[in-house]
């Protein structure tokens, strides 16, 4: 009876869990939806062509530059050292 009891509860949660994941991922749609639809508005009014896909090919293309100029500006430069930079090697031993 307590088998039954604890699959049954976690059957329960297991469903509840599943609806809210749901409702989250149909909210997450929605607001989707409603963002590209204001911004359709917003670029009929300034009498512009919108297309999601040419914004996000857009977006896509700013994020690129973005990393680039951030990757040369912090690149680690490699210091190499040839055999005739070294003249002199101290060995310690540390105990």
């Amino acid at each position: 009876m307590k088998d039954f009891l604890d699959s049954t509860l976690k059957s329960i949660l297991f469903v509840i869990l599943a609806i809210v994941g749901l409702c989250m991922a149909f909210i997450f749609m929605a607001s989707t939806a409603i963002a590209l639809g204001v911004m359709y508005v917003i670029a009929r009014v300034r009498g512009q062509n919108f297309s999601a896909g040419q914004f996000w090919t857009q977006s896509r293309t700013r994020a690129r530059q973005t990393q680039t100029d951030f990757q040369e500006k912090f690149h680690k430069r490699k210091f190499s050292t040839s055999a005739k930079d070294v003249t002199d090697v101290e060995i310690r031993e540390i105990k």
